[in-house]
């Protein structure tokens, strides 16, 4: 088994993390700074199947819960406690 991974979030990710409290979905631009990746590469992970969506019109929208549960947040439905930022 391997050690649990600590992660740094900029301050742009928690800034976006902050702001989906208590919504269902995150776009792409939000998702990608979450997963710190480019938002062409999510939109191709959606098209491959690998990233859930949710598509409104021309949207693809990705479930908070997954994104959390991706970037290592959230385990069984309860959330980890924050991290202190580095001083």
């Amino acid at each position: 088994m391997q050690p649990a991974r600590t992660l740094r979030w900029s301050a742009e990710a928690r800034e976006v993390l902050d702001g989906l409290d208590g919504k269902l979905f995150a776009t792409v631009p939000e998702a990608a700074v979450v997963l710190r990746s480019d938002p062409r590469s999510v939109r191709r992970s959606i098209a491959a199947g690998d990233i859930p969506c949710t598509r409104v019109g021309p949207r693809s929208l990705v479930p908070v819960k997954w994104l959390r549960e991706a970037a290592g947040l959230e385990t069984s439905g309860a959330p980890r406690p924050a991290q202190p930022s580095p001083a």
